[in-house]
């Protein structure tokens, strides 16, 4: 899909999805490394818990379908190279704290001057402008800043995040599609131009329901765990059953009254549906009713999971259209019998050993060319020679000088 574009990403870890994805639709993408390596190579896990640069599972999951090459952009004659490179290159990702690359004289109207066609992208946790342009921020802080932390966990204990990196993956997903909206209008205009990516206003943006609620109603919710807020009640979302739990929400109306008409049914073929079976579920409207009765039906559906495990719920449930789904842990993901189906998980090799590892592919198929993992991650300068030598046309002196004098 990309397969004739060239991306030279110079990002760390709050944009490698970035370059990743692009990697994957077909782009030829370099990864700009120091010539220590990225620091980021030395983020774990790492294969077989061994901490080395060259193993870090982090660096494999997110650098897999790109090449790479080492340059000191502080060095004249590495910022040189690299102009040299951008000459020739569609699209330039980074990351750095705004102005950083300017100082360097690499910014997008320095190497745009050249290349008129460049698109730049950069990935900075606020923007290139605004009051908080010159903050660093981490996963953590920007989650904090953009409301989502202060409704997740229970109404009774402090805020939590949502797993690991979020903002890092929203902030790259969010650049892939300025940098193809980017190309796209250079398709079109034969102009280049310059995308400025915000992490935090990417996160903002994910927190769909907040806004909405109190731009209408100007009230805040408190944190509710594993409940769905709703007026006067919050309703279960996780359920227990015998090996784990499943999720499904308890509603009525018109959408929720064939849903609760087939459970009911299930329940009562051994008479478990109690008081259940008296509702009018058609006519229920739920924000009207209590905590103490919604939570009294509750009971009776969580005695009833309860008995079941999460294979036995998912089967019974796909078969009388409850729209239910188990809880999975990673264990069972990388068995699914759908992701086998569709040859999500891809095997590459690891580098150095006669290892294998399987690699996550990307979630859609094409009828006419599907994305998928190129490669694996590159070694610290592993394209150096083919980059500088073959593409560049420097000779193997003069690769094997500027190696010596720590240019690449």
């Amino acid at each position: 899909m990309l397969t004739d574009f060239r991306v030279l990403d110079l990002t760390d870890e709050k944009g490698f999805l970035c370059g990743k994805i692009m990697g994957d639709l077909g782009a030829d993408v370099i990864k700009v490394e120091q010539p220590t390596g990225d620091p980021a190579r030395r983020i774990g896990p790492f294969f077989h818990d061994t901490a080395d640069p060259e193993k870090s599972l982090h660096w494999y999951a997110f650098n897999s379908s790109k090449r790479g090459i080492t340059v000191n952009l502080e060095d004249p004659e590495g910022q040189d190279l690299f102009k040299r490179l951008s000459d020739t290159t569609d699209i330039i990702i980074e990351s750095f704290h705004p102005g950083y690359m300017e100082k360097l004289g690499l910014s997008y109207a320095a190497l745009s001057t050249h290349n008129p066609k460049l698109i730049m992208t950069s990935i900075t946790p606020f923007g290139q402008t605004g009051p908080y342009k010159d903050r660093k921020a981490s996963d953590i802080a920007i989650l904090a800043m953009s409301g989502l932390m202060s409704i997740t966990g229970d109404p009774d204990r402090p805020p939590i995040r949502m797993g690991l990196d979020q903002t890092y993956g929203l902030g790259g997903a969010h650049a892939v599609v300025g940098t193809l909206l980017a190309l796209r209008h250079r398709h079109i205009s034969g102009e280049g131009q310059y995308v400025d990516v915000s992490m935090y206003e990417a996160a903002v943006r994910a927190n769909y329901w907040e806004p909405a609620r109190w731009e209408f109603l100007k009230t805040l919710i408190k944190r509710s765990g594993n409940r769905f807020p709703r007026v006067a009640a919050k309703g279960l979302q996780l359920w227990r059953c015998k090996d784990g739990y499943v999720t499904w929400l308890l509603t009525g109306g018109v959408t929720g009254a064939k849903m609760m008409d087939a459970l009911i049914t299930w329940m009562n073929e051994s008479g478990q549906a109690g008081i259940l079976q008296e509702i009018d579920w058609n006519a229920l409207h739920l924000s009207e009713v209590s905590q103490e009765e919604l939570g009294s039906w509750e009971g009776i559906i969580e005695k009833f999971f309860l008995q079941f495990t999460m294979d036995q719920l998912e089967v019974e449930a796909v078969k009388r259209g409850i729209p239910m789904a188990r809880v999975n842990r990673i264990d069972h993901v990388v068995k699914d019998a759908q992701l086998e189906a569709r040859t999500y998980w891809e095997t590459l090799p690891v580098p150095g050993t006669k290892e294998t590892i399987g690699y996550p592919a990307f979630p859609f198929i094409s009828s006419e060319n599907s994305p998928r993992v190129k490669n694996r991650a590159p070694l610290i300068g592993e394209h150096n020679e083919e980059v500088y030598g073959k593409e560049l046309g420097l000779s193997k002196k003069e690769i094997s000088s500027l190696k010596e004098r720590g240019v690449i």
